[in-house]
């Protein structure tokens, strides 16, 4: 039933798609400015939009020449996304806006090994790997494996930086390998942890200010010693009663304390480069300020289509703040600014 209404409703969607076109041009946006204004009235709000091409030959921006460039890897993991080529037409906006990058697809053996042909034929040097017995909560084992074989073959490479990415997003901003380079240069690591050569950097989305120690996994940059002391993490292979995982649920301090996914690869990197834990909100933002850096997904124009199409998943006007993540904003006063904060643990419980 369920998909008889959703083709349904995809096939009257066309035809009112194909009227609009027919109307107002090419692109219709006259008359979804009206439809949205219509919602706004009523609804008391302002709503705004933004469309990216599906395929690579409709992104024309384009890269700055640079006379030098740190050697990069960029690692792409996890499952091809074959619906509309999103993965091979990623790949290839990479190869125009990374043309000095080595691509690297870190995926599994079950793959298509015609679809695995395509990017092989795009100089694309692709890692099949055998999926672990267990995944893991939310499958961070078979990111553990697939990021981290990519990760070994990019240092077997010889490059200076890598950049790990997901098959189901996509950067479409050009100029980013110079703009992560630069980060890592302005901000140096912290003194006191000479096991780590360069700051790690993260991304906004999903990275939770009042989550303790939890730089989102889905896109991570840095020198390939640190990516691999990062993702050299053994296999989380702990699994969870129910009364064990309905409390991690009960507040923000037993979910970190509960050290899965992000939380679980952090922590394993802090542990190997020295810091000790003190399971605070204070000494998870000096962690940050320490050891990482966090951009802003808008300044790569991060593209994620999972689960939803909201261009901002967390921005919200109340005070929630579970969800509230840490942006270049946030980290920047960290960073700079800790001591002038007046920091709230009990804001964890």
């Amino acid at each position: 039933m369920k998909t008889i209404l959703r083709k349904t409703i995809t096939t009257l969607f066309k035809a009112i798609w194909g009227f609009i076109r027919k109307a107002l041009g090419s692109r219709g946006h006259g008359l979804l400015r009206d439809l949205i204004e219509v919602v706004e009235e009523n609804a008391k709000v302002f709503i705004t939009y933004h469309s990216r091409p599906m395929d690579s030959a409709s992104v024309c921006t384009k890269r700055d020449d640079v006379r030098n460039q740190k050697r990069l890897a960029i690692i792409i993991q996890g499952p091809i996304v074959c619906k509309n080529d999103f993965t091979l037409e990623t790949v290839r906006i990479y190869k125009e806006h990374y043309s000095n990058a080595l691509i690297i697809l870190s995926t599994w053996e079950d793959e298509n090994s015609d679809a695995v042909k395509r990017f092989e034929e795009l100089d694309v040097s692709v890692i099949l790997n055998k999926k672990p017995d267990y995944s893991g909560i939310s499958n961070i084992n078979f990111q553990i494996v697939s990021a981290g074989s990519g990760i070994r073959k990019a240092q077997e490479l010889g490059v200076e930086y890598a950049l790990k990415t997901r098959t189901d997003q996509r950067i479409y901003a050009p100029n980013v390998a110079d703009y992560l380079s630069n980060i890592v240069e302005v901000f140096p690591v912290s003194r006191g942890y000479e096991r780590q050569r360069k700051r790690i950097v993260g991304v906004s989305l999903n990275t939770f200010k009042y989550r303790m120690y939890g730089l989102s996994d889905m896109m991570i940059y840095g020198y390939i010693d640190d990516m691999l002391l990062y993702w050299n993490a053994v296999l989380d292979q702990r699994k969870f009663s129910d009364e064990e995982t309905q409390k991690a649920s009960t507040s923000l301090r037993n979910f970190a304390l509960w050290r899965v996914c992000e939380v679980y690869l952090s922590t394993e990197f802090l542990l190997k480069v020295g810091r000790k834990l003190e399971w605070t909100l204070k000494d998870s933002w000096e962690a940050f300020a320490d050891h990482f850096c966090i951009i802003d997904r808008e300044q790569l124009d991060l593209f994620w289509p999972k689960y939803n199409r909201f261009e901002y998943r967390w921005l919200g006007y109340t005070e929630k703040i579970n969800s509230e993540e840490m942006n270049f904003r946030e980290w920047l006063n960290i960073y700079n600014n800790l001591g002038n904060k007046n920091i709230r643990e009990n804001i964890l419980d």
